[in-house]
């Protein structure tokens, strides 16, 4: 299973809607490209570090300045240094890495439920691409110039992984070679 389908299967299981997961994971693909190792580009070049290595070198305590360095990293490019200390001790707290998906996807959804419920309540209910893509941007995201967020993508590219995921739910309902829907 491709990344976009664990993080789409991990976000319906979580109880969002269509709309709500296309709408998150459209801006987390804004942000990420939907990497959880992510480091922004910007930051790869000041720090010295490759996605991975930055990732190593957090996960193995090389590198110290995680919390407080405001680079953004991961899905959803944490930022802020308590979200990012957050982060890195749900990780540690786990034994597993800062980089790893499923640990990302279940701080996503910590946060999610803690600090930022009416945003969960939004994408559990939505039935608009738009609406979810916007309740992320402006409620979760935040960032300082929301119109230059916009036209990076983050709802086109929700629509276009609610399609995606849409034509591969219909191609796994659809038995090909007997022309029937599976059950």
């Amino acid at each position: 299973m491709h990344t976009e389908e664990k993080i789409w299967s991990y976000l319906k299981a979580q109880g969002l809607t269509n709309a709500g997961a296309a709408g998150l994971m459209g801006n987390l693909y804004a942000e990420s490209g939907l990497q959880p190792n992510n480091l922004q580009n910007s930051c790869e070049k000041k720090l010295g570090y490759t996605d991975a290595a930055y990732t190593a070198a957090v996960d193995n305590g090389k590198y110290k300045n995680f919390d407080t360095d405001r680079a953004e990293y991961g899905l959803c490019q944490w930022t802020y240094p308590t979200r990012k200390k957050n982060l890195r001790l749900f990780a540690k707290n786990a034994g597993k890495s800062i980089g790893d998906l499923n640990i990302q996807l279940e701080f996503l959804m910590k946060e999610l439920a803690g600090n930022f419920s009416t945003v969960l309540a939004v994408l559990k209910k939505a039935d608009s691409v738009q609406e979810a893509s916007d309740m992320v941007l402006l409620q979760f995201e935040r960032p300082a110039d929301q119109a230059r967020r916009r036209r990076l993508g983050g709802p086109a590219s929700a629509r276009s992984i609610s399609t995606s995921i849409r034509r591969k739910e219909v191609a796994a309902a659809w038995d090909f070679p007997t022309a029937r829907w599976r059950r």
